[in-house]
């Protein structure tokens, strides 16, 4: 069991690496970026890139400026202000996803729009559209040959430094799409080029206005795919490298994908942090039971090893057949474990994916070694038991001799230890990884991880320490002055036997507490990562959609009315400037945000959710300004904020006033860094944008069901529709992102499965230890029942008093797991939560196992061979 419990953490863990990598990987639009000085250049350098192992595709593409865009159509004249054009190969859409076309296809000689471009200017699939390179230059006509979505504006058009990376600038609000034959030949020529040695002096904030010549490159994602995200972070840089160097001087590359990688490296430093923490407690337990089990057989081998001793064996040999008995234990048992471990994750968690060879080779190499270890360690505690002067029940005929660490008190060293390691970790909100240029170490985990672990071993030692003292002391007061009784007389066997059960008690007690921990923490973490599932998102269902759409379509009444839908709130999502940086912005009407998401307290500085959207509604030049920003700026309430905000109408830069309400940290689909709210309506004012471009939604059934019906409702307004459940399940794929819900699975079946076992392993020691005890009472004419009830009296001591020890310490490292952990969470939790169903189904496994095991111990008292018992010496 301890081995399978390994390897199926091994088995899992892998397969959860490989998951968070082929997500991270996915989720990159656009993977390398590098920005050459010409078209014959783009094109050579794309041939070259695209030829490299390891490259799926590279692409000769462009970027450059559109002062306007006209058309005219039935409906009369109507234009643009500024946008961005976009060239590419016709073949560019077989490995790239920045955008997807709606309608029609990329035709030499014509241009596709973006879809709120093409709303805009009310033109269709064979009408003619004018568009201006620069202002004063003569416009360009083509014929519209498509209708596109362009879903990764600012990946394809942010301005590229090889040195810096991309430039922060707002997504264009208009989009065109070229072939990148028309772009050169008809476009291109009215624009001046940037180079990459002029790139970062020409770019002005916020703006392109050049063309910028790049290849784009994509990579194949399987090779990424095969190992945890630091492996494929390591394969991708040195990808990047070779390519880089044997290109050398002709390009260098801005790298998305790596950004994606060292994220996910670093959100995989936490999953093998948690795993660690929640699996390794399990299988040291399991070994303990391992050593439960073999002391069932110290009197046989007490007799075995004094008859070898008495033959003229040596310690020497005897040491050599207990490592030869442990070989052959560890080889079939570590076997059977790697072969139960892959099993029990293919069973519980089928959505896994399938272990490579190499994982399950590593997996059963690990299971042999941890079997082998644990069989050697069992066989040499019991034979030098067997061999040692101590009785059957385990009562050493030296009490006055106490181990070392007993002197030493190890045990209080280590509580002490756990509990300031705990109190400085809280105190100086020390984070568990840190992640210094793009190489995520686990730097101060193992310094965290003190307190758990520390606390593990001292509760494990400190009970060892009082060898069933307490339950003796306690099991004497409750036998009292009615010794005499059938009750009294149970319990005062019991006190006497106050070694023995300890011994089931620990193991009973640690194996519980590690079900309670797994248990509140995983329920906190599922509860908590729905919470920041939502914060990213939003709302249970939000809908995001072209600048415009929404409120031409009055796509919020439209969603509102969509069956299952309680609330709605519409948002425009941009950005402004704060001096140079450039922040997300969320206009929103405070009168009805509160109802279609959820606010909390915590996520404002000295306001509550009420208070600040009642100020927001009160003020429409007020603004709540992020906590970084605020520190940043040394902002208090009450000043004047002057933000330079993207004008649409005339495609410039404007300064609009604002007045700081107050600071918040958190808000729904808000970055954890830098953002402001501000009133919606006025924003759109101040910038006269097409109003909001995002739906919030509450669900007042099930959030995906109802996602889908939103979809469909909207599927021709070229919106894009995400609920609670899919952002979930993106945001655990990537800590939050990790999900704990497989390997909470597997644990939680080896757990009820081992609960049941320990009272089964304990009740078979009880009576393998007191079999000549028990023979003696039968053979005195004790009837069955009397003699079965002094196992029953130790079995539900037992029992008892581990749920307790397993309640009482399983919750103090829950506790201290979650604060250990708590920049995992986002926001923090606020208590812990209890899944009482399962520690039902724990207990009741673990009472199972004394059942049945009591019953099983009756019928072999019935059949005990009286004679033969009382021979034995």
């Amino acid at each position: 069991m301890a081995t399978a419990l390994l390897g199926a953490m091994l088995v899992y863990v892998g397969t959860s690496l490989r998951t968070m990598s082929a997500a991270a990987v996915r989720s990159v639009a656009l993977d390398w970026q590098g920005p050459v000085s010409s078209y014959a250049a783009d094109r050579r350098l794309a041939r070259a890139v695209g030829a490299q192992v390891g490259v799926a595709q590279a692409s000769p593409t462009a970027t450059a400026p559109l002062a306007a865009a006209s058309h005219s159509g039935p409906a009369g004249a109507t234009s643009t202000g500024s946008g961005a054009v976009l060239a590419v190969p016709p073949d560019y859409g077989r490995h790239v996803s920045t955008f997807r076309l709606l309608h029609g296809s990329l035709r030499p000689g014509a241009v596709v729009l973006d879809q709120q471009m093409a709303a805009t200017l009310q033109a269709r699939i064979g009408d003619t559209v004018r568009l201006v390179p620069r202002r004063g230059a003569a416009p360009r006509a083509f014929r519209v040959s498509g209708v596109a979505l362009v879903t990764a504006p600012d990946v394809v058009f942010a301005p590229l430094d090889p040195q810096l990376g991309p430039a922060p600038a707002q997504p264009p609000a208009n989009a065109a799409i070229l072939p990148i034959e028309t772009f050169a030949g008809a476009y291109a020529p009215a624009l001046r080029t940037l180079t990459p040695a002029n790139l970062g002096s020409s770019v002005q904030p916020g703006a392109q206005d050049g063309v910028q010549w790049q290849v784009q490159a994509q990579l194949d994602a399987r090779p990424l795919s095969a190992g945890s995200p630091a492996d494929a972070l390591r394969r991708a840089d040195r990808l990047r490298n070779r390519v880089q160097s044997e290109l050398a001087g002709r390009v260098q590359f801005v790298d998305n994908l790596s950004d994606a990688l060292t994220t996910a490296a670093e959100d995989s430093l936490y999953a093998q942090a948690l795993y660690i923490m929640l699996a390794v407690p399990g299988a040291l337990v399991a070994l303990g039971l391992g050593y439960l089990a073999a002391l069932g057989a110290v009197e046989r081998d007490r007799r075995e090893l004094w008859l070898l001793r008495a033959r003229g064996a040596s310690r020497r040999d005897i040491l050599a057949g207990a490592v030869a008995e442990s070989v052959v234990i560890g080889v079939l048992a570590g076997v059977a474990g790697a072969a139960a471990g892959w099993a029990a994750v293919a069973g519980l968690v089928p959505q896994a994916a399938a272990p490579g060879g190499g994982r399950l080779a590593a997996a059963g190499a690990a299971c042999v070694g941890l079997a082998i270890a644990g069989a050697l360690a069992a066989r040499l505690a019991v034979s030098r038991r067997a061999l040692s002067a101590q009785g059957a029940e385990g009562e050493d005929a030296r009490p006055g001799v106490h181990p070392l660490w007993q002197r030493l008190g190890l045990d209080f060293i280590a509580l002490a230890l756990s509990g300031l390691v705990y109190w400085l970790t809280a105190r100086t909100g020390f984070a568990a990884v840190i992640n210094p240029d793009a190489n995520p170490t686990l730097s101060l985990s193992v310094y965290m991880f003190f307190a758990p672990a520390l606390l593990w071993l001292g509760a494990t030692m400190l009970l060892v320490r009082l060898r069933g003292r307490a339950v003796a002391w306690v099991a004497e007061r409750a036998a009292g002055g009615r010794a005499r009784s059938p009750r009294g007389f149970l319990l005062a066997s019991a006190s006497r036997r106050g070694a023995a059960v300890n011994r089931g008690l620990v193991l009973l007690g640690l194996l519980l507490a590690f079900g309670v921990q797994l248990a509140m923490f995983t329920a906190t973490y599922d509860r908590q990562a729905q919470v920041d599932a939502q914060l990213t998102l939003g709302a249970d269902v939000a809908l995001s959609a072209p600048p415009g759409v929404v409120t031409s379509h009055r796509l919020a009444q439209r969603v509102a009315s969509v069956p299952g839908v309680r609330a709605t709130t519409a948002v425009d999502h941009s950005y402004a400037y704060v001096g140079p940086d450039l922040q997300d912005t969320y206009g929103i009407d405070p009168s009805s945000f509160a109802r279609a998401t959820s606010l909390r307290d915590s996520y404002f500085l000295g306001l509550s959710a009420h208070q600040a959207m009642r100020a927001l509604a009160r003020r429409r030049d007020g603004i709540l300004v992020s906590k970084e920003t605020i520190d940043d700026y040394s902002l208090h309430a009450g000043d004047l904020l002057r933000l330079r905000v993207l004008d649409r109408r005339s495609g410039a830069f404007r300064v609009v006033p604002f007045h700081l309400l107050g600071g918040v940290q958190e808000f729904p689909s808000a970055p954890r860094d830098s953002f402001m709210v501000v009133d919606g309506r006025y924003l759109d004012a101040a910038s006269h944008a097409p109003g909001p471009n995002v739906v919030f939604a509450r669900a007042a059934a099930d959030p995906a069901a109802v996602g889908r019906r939103v979809a469909a409702a909207t599927a021709r307004d070229g919106t894009r529709v995400s609920d609670i459940a899919e952002q979930a399940a993106a945001t655990t794929s990537s800590i939050t992102t990790v999900s704990l819900g497989g390997i909470s699975r597997i644990e939680r079946a080896f757990l009820i499965v081992l609960a049941c076992a320990a009272m089964a392993l304990f009740v078979g020691l009880a009576v393998a230890e007191r079999r000549r005890e028990l023979a003696v009472m039968r053979a005195l004419g004790a009837p069955l029942r009397a003699v079965a009830a002094f196992v029953w009296t130790e079995t539900a001591i037992v029992l008892a008093a581990g749920a307790a020890l397993g309640a009482g310490l399983g919750w103090l490292l829950a506790t201290m797991l979650v604060a250990m952990l708590r920049h995992v969470f986002d926001p923090p939790p606020d208590s812990l939560v209890v899944p009482w169903g399962f520690l039902a189904v724990l207990v009741a496994g673990a009472a199972a196992g004394a059942l049945l095991s009591g019953v099983a111990a009756r019928r072999s008292l019935a059949r005990l061979p009286l004679g033969e018992v009382l021979r034995e010496q």
